[in-house]
């Protein structure tokens, strides 16, 4: 997104106001000529590493009349296992453009006390096939169990005052954390901690300049765990410019503002040629469609699939004659196109800005520009929202951007004039029923009964239907082919074949309205086993693969699954002439939570019908978040059908 650009005439603001000190306060730092000695316990020991010190700095200095940022990092990681040893025995620095590196020393101390340097002339560079520099690395020689690697690093950035983030807690367990925010004391910065991060301290020695500082001891590490928005989680904090105190200036950076520029830009009133462009487009791509959400259905697929999207900015990109015209944009000009399309259709809509949340929750209360990061549009008219990504159709928006909050701007015209009105708001997921995996299997034996032949069908619809419906147009034949197979060897990926395989709804058009329809034969050699005169079928396998969840330490961070779902399976199996099940009631399970309020669960029941079984097993989650407290819900749901995936049928002869 390019708000940055939109917010340039902003910066003289910035300026220093009188000659504060320039010296950068941490010019001269430096580690001990001799390493430090740390006591380390034999629990500590039994992790891979612990970072014994670490200590970070950001500091925005006036530079002839321009704001820098100087970054400080020094970190002391003792080694303890062959794994540390494999992850750090390489160092990466940034290809970055606007970061200059000052200082750059490195060593590793050995368990006897010798110390090998990094020099200079130990960077390498890393480069394309165009001979470009990619990224700068160096290497760490010497290393051994018990070893100690120390680095420091010291440089000047691009200083972004809008909003950043600093992450102060990882996967390893840390000692000791020293951090520091420094401005000059004209400016005032605002410091939001996350996630039980403390407070920063004001150190008011100096009077040229306002020193943050936190200091943390012993703050555990945390493990990234399955279904988990683990960078949401850590702990870390934002920080951003919020009053320049000599101009008598505040109050930086705030989402109305933002909304006033954006509004300018994405609602900017079209031109008479691009009005009659935007209505020629619209009146092309849409006939036949009658309802607000059919037509808002054909324009996105006539947009998507006729407008290519770069990822980059360029001249124009966001020009309406010029996408129209040229056929090409980005994501930003995408949906620019679609808002407009939007109005002239007369159907009411907002401009949403959110951000990813499985790596940031959307503050309100911090109103940090990190966190406006993509654009949505939600047509109030339909009560749907609309995404440029070519992997989301209308009221399916790319997962991570919805259980989010975000800023809403929508236009208001009062006496002639158009203003901007933000207001944020919730963005909704969707109900589990509109995203449905189901399979409907029948399992006849061979005539030897050592073996069985499945016939089924795979209908999926919302989400799970996305990949493969919204691109599939955009696939040449052996890709579709490709795709589909992988669709259907859902039940067995490695050993089975596919016969007479055929498909319904199998065009872009039909997202949302047709679910995706798959039915092959599937001859597999793995369902079915002899044990002596009887028959092992393995029902359970025909659900299709399952996780299985068995922490074995203590759940430490929220369920966040991607969205609500919902699993459907009917398998119906032709018993051999002289055999009988013998362990049906095995089939039966049933785990309906009463705290889950009917929100998770997993059920599977059984009739027989003639020589016929007839299974039918059903998994939902009605819900994409799950505190740590209610964590075991979702644990038994999946091992429940984890539990199924395992059951094998017993057929015995008769007699």
């Amino acid at each position: 997104m390019k708000y940055f650009s939109l917010l340039l005439c902003l910066l003289p603001l910035f300026v220093q106001a009188q000659n504060a000190e320039s010296t950068p306060y941490y010019k001269s730092y430096d580690w001990t000529k001799e390493p430090r000695t740390f006591e380390i316990s034999e629990e500590e020991k039994k992790k891979d590493e612990i970072i014994l010190f670490e200590k970070k700095s950001v500091e925005f200095i006036n530079v002839n009349d321009e704001l820098k940022k100087f970054v400080l990092l020094h970190r002391i990681t003792r080694l303890n296992t062959d794994l540390a040893i494999e992850n750090n025995n390489t160092y990466y620095l940034s290809s970055d453009e606007d970061q200059q590196i000052n200082k750059l020393k490195a060593r590793v101390i050995k368990p006897n006390g010798e110390m090998i340097q990094v020099s200079q002339s130990d960077i390498k560079e890393a480069k394309d096939e165009d001979g470009n520099v990619e990224y700068k690395y160096f290497a760490f020689e010497g290393l051994e169990i018990g070893s100690y690697i120390e680095y420091l690093q010291y440089g000047e950035e691009y200083a972004d005052l809008t909003g950043s983030r600093m992450f102060l807690q990882s996967e390893s367990d840390k000692k000791t954390i020293e951090t520091d925010i420094i401005y000059p004391s004209y400016l005032e910065f605002q410091i939001y901690p996350m996630n039980g991060l403390p407070t920063f301290e004001l150190d008011d020695s100096d009077s040229l300049k306002t020193r943050m500082h936190l200091t943390v001891k012993d703050m555990p590490g945390l493990e990234d765990e399955d279904w988990s928005a683990y960078s949401a989680n850590l702990q870390k904090c934002y920080f951003k410019l919020s009053k320049n105190l000599a101009r008598g200036k505040g109050n930086f950076y705030t989402y109305t503002e933002v909304a006033k520029q954006i509004h300018e830009n994405m609602f900017a009133p079209l031109t008479k040629k691009e009005k009659k462009l935007v209505n020629a487009f619209i009146e092309k791509n849409t006939k036949g469609a009658t309802s607000a959400i059919d037509k808002v259905r054909a324009l996105e697929n006539a947009i998507k699939q006729n407008i290519p999207t770069v990822e980059m900015n360029f001249e124009d990109d966001d020009n309406i004659e010029f996408i129209l015209t040229k056929k090409i944009t980005n994501e930003d000009g995408l949906c620019k196109l679609m808002l407009n399309c939007l109005r002239e259709m007369g159907l009411a809509s907002e401009l949403v800005i959110t951000t990813d949340r499985t790596e940031e929750t959307f503050l309100e209360e911090f109103q940090g520009y990190n966190f406006l990061q993509e654009y949505l549009i939600y047509v109030k008219d339909v009560d749907a929202y609309f995404s440029a990504s070519m992997y989301s159709r209308i009221g399916y928006p790319p997962f991570e951007f919805t259980y989010n909050k975000g800023i809403f701007i929508s236009e208001v015209v009062v006496n002639g004039f158009a203003a901007s009105v933000a207001k944020v708001k919730y963005i909704k997921g969707t109900d589990y029923r509109a995203s449905i995996d189901k399979i409907e299997t029948e399992v006849k034996f061979n005539d030897d009964n050592n073996g069985c032949k499945v016939e089924f069908t795979r209908t999926t619809s919302g989400y799970k239907a996305l990949f493969y419906q919204s691109i599939i147009d955009l696939l040449d034949e052996e890709q579709k082919k490709e795709m589909k197979e992988d669709y259907m060897k859902y039940l067995d990926d490695e050993s089975s074949t596919l016969e007479n395989m055929v498909f319904e709804n199998d065009h872009t058009v039909d997202f949302g309205v047709k679910p995706f329809i798959g039915k092959a034969t599937v001859i597999s050699p793995v369902f079915v086993e002899r044990a002596g005169n009887n028959i092992l079928l393995k029902v359970g396998m025909l659900i299709g693969p399952q996780a299985e969840m068995y922490n074995e330490t203590e759940r430490k961070l929220p369920v966040d699954a991607q969205y609500t779902r919902g699993y459907d399976r009917t398998i119906v199996i032709t018993i051999p002439e002289g055999f009988q099940a013998k362990n049906l009631e095995d089939l039966k399970i049933n785990y309906t939570p009463e705290k889950g309020n009917g929100t998770v669960g997993f059920t599977s029941t059984y009739e027989v019908k003639g020589n016929q079984v007839i299974v039918t097993v059903k998994e939902w989650y009605n819900t994409h978040y799950f505190s740590v407290e209610d964590y075991p819900l979702y644990e038994k749901t999946m091992n429940s059908a984890a539990d199924f995936n395992k059951i094998v049928l017993v057929l015995q002869e008769k007699n």
